[in-house]
């Protein structure tokens, strides 16, 4: 479905020539002590670091170059070196009881970590090489995890909370997007973008560049090698290589570090419930370390019971952060609401009924006239303003553009109490339950106790019919399982 809200803001971001917060309050977590990792590949080697930039926010950058990556040891001596400080980060954040957190500057570099990390943590060479796959594992499996504060990429932090006058795919050019920040003046913004662009920004050098400098340098380093050159000069020609490199690594490291100071100097309220995506960050880094202190190896392949488990703590960790925006984010209401995802209305016809001495039953109606509105009937929602008070749709009437929707009361009659005829209300999904997944995984090691059918030598058991007679109304029987 079209997001309004994303067309209109790109739209005016395109017409004010600069880029338009489309967020109330800060998203997502900046850790004081964050690791910013700015790698570069060489050209046509997934996986491999020609030279990485790497330091703490706010920090100068430490820098590690090898002459042509390709070279094994050459190689896992960078690996043991940018190893090394994540050990150390990861160390610290485990005696303060935290979490780690890694920025990097676009979704390329998390390609390129991913990659290295699976490929990296079943070394057999090299225990430390083996070590920092480890841990890279860690914040690439975390990504794709909605709510996680473990890796950030600076183009995507800026997106959470901006829009710009570009299409999507052309924001995850980090250069590209400060400029739509900070637009410079005087100067039209779509010619300073482009311009922008001309500058790598990811993990891959200027094609133009690595044939016309950077390959001639390295072919020479290469045949001096074979040659069985001297020391000093297969250092002179090291020093070359790192001389033009360091230019790029450092302008992706600064252009990093800034998109992160643009978010700080926003001084965004964090939404409500941002310290529990960071406790569940914190739960799931001390259950990683623990894990690798008794010598669990990371699995190639997940077993039928972790990959539910797995899946299960995604599908719970995607429902809490969507709580997490609705119940903390203004624009993110807005945009619920614009989809029919939200109840906005006004209390008609109130009702209190006796049921026994100390029984009652509460209900009214919720009249609007949203043009978008996806509610049925046993709907479960919650009043936004307060949660405590829990309703079941047990009506939905249509009469033009007006809408009537009837609701029973199930949590909230005294603390939040019955709505006052033309109150204004908001209903929606449920907050943020950060313990349901305890709950979850207890139901799901009861039940995956014995292996499943499906996972029994491939047997499939001989079906065994039950004397459940069929309903005369198959689709109402359905309706009535919900």
């Amino acid at each position: 479905m079209l997001d309004i809200l994303n067309v209109v803001s790109r739209l005016l971001a395109f017409r004010e020539g600069r880029a338009v917060r489309i967020a109330s309050n800060q998203r997502i977590a900046i850790r004081p002590d964050a690791l910013v990792i700015c790698p570069i590949a060489m050209a046509g080697e997934d996986t491999t670091i020609h030279i990485v930039a790497c330091g703490h926010l706010g920090q100068p950058a430490d820098i590690r170059c090898v002459p042509d990556p390709r070279y094994r040891d050459d190689q896992y001596d960078l690996f043991e070196w940018l190893g090394e400080r994540v050990e150390r980060y990861f160390e610290e954040c485990q005696q303060d009881g935290t979490y780690p957190q890694i920025w990097l500057p676009s979704s390329g570099a998390v390609g390129l970590l991913d990659t290295l990390g699976d490929r990296l943590r079943f070394n057999r060479e090299n225990l430390r090489v083996k070590r920092f796959g480890e841990l890279l594992s860690y914040a690439t499996e975390r990504f794709p995890v909605e709510g996680q504060q473990a890796l950030v990429t600076a183009t995507g932090a800026l997106r959470m909370h901006f829009a710009t006058g570009q299409q999507e795919a052309e924001d995850e050019h980090l250069g590209a997007l400060l400029v739509w920040m900070r637009p410079p003046a005087g100067r039209n913004v779509l010619a300073a973008v482009a311009a922008a662009e001309d500058l790598p920004m990811s993990v891959k050098t200027d094609p133009d560049f690595d044939r016309n400098e950077l390959d001639p340098l390295v072919s020479r380093y290469n045949g001096a090698r074979k040659r069985k050159a001297t020391s000093a000069e297969l250092a002179t020609r090291a020093s070359r290589i790192e001389a033009v490199l360091r230019p790029v690594v450092l302008r992706i490291y600064e252009a990093t570090q800034d998109a992160i100071s643009l978010l700080i100097q926003e001084q965004l309220d964090p939404i409500v419930h941002l310290d529990g995506l960071e406790a569940r960050e914190a739960d799931e880094f001390r259950s990683f370390m623990t894990s690798r202190e008794l010598g669990h190896a990371l699995p190639l392949r997940d077993s039928p019971k972790s990959a539910a488990f797995r899946l299960a703590s995604r599908e719970d960790a995607a429902d809490g952060a969507r709580a997490a925006l609705l119940y903390g984010d203004k624009v993110h209401f807005e945009r619920e609401r614009l989809a029919g995802r939200i109840l906005c209305g006004i209390v008609e016809n109130p009702v209190r009924t006796r049921l026994s001495p100390r029984r009652f039953e509460c209900r009214f109606t919720v009249v609007t006239e949203q043009r978008m509105l996806h509610v049925r009937r046993r709907d479960e929602l919650y009043l936004l303003a307060d949660p405590r008070m829990k309703v079941v749709i047990t009506d939905v009437r249509r009469n033009g553009q007006i809408k009537r929707v009837s609701v029973l009361m199930l949590q909230g009659k005294r603390s939040v109490g019955l709505p006052v005829p033309d109150q204004e209300v908001s209903l929606g999904s449920s907050p943020p339950d950060w313990n349901r997944i305890i709950r979850l995984r207890k139901q799901m090691r009861d039940r995956l106790a014995q292996p499943v059918w499906t996972h029994q030598n491939g047997q499939v058991p001989d079906a065994s019919p039950t004397g459940t007679p069929k309903p005369a109304d198959l689709l109402a029987a359905v309706e009535g399982l919900r």
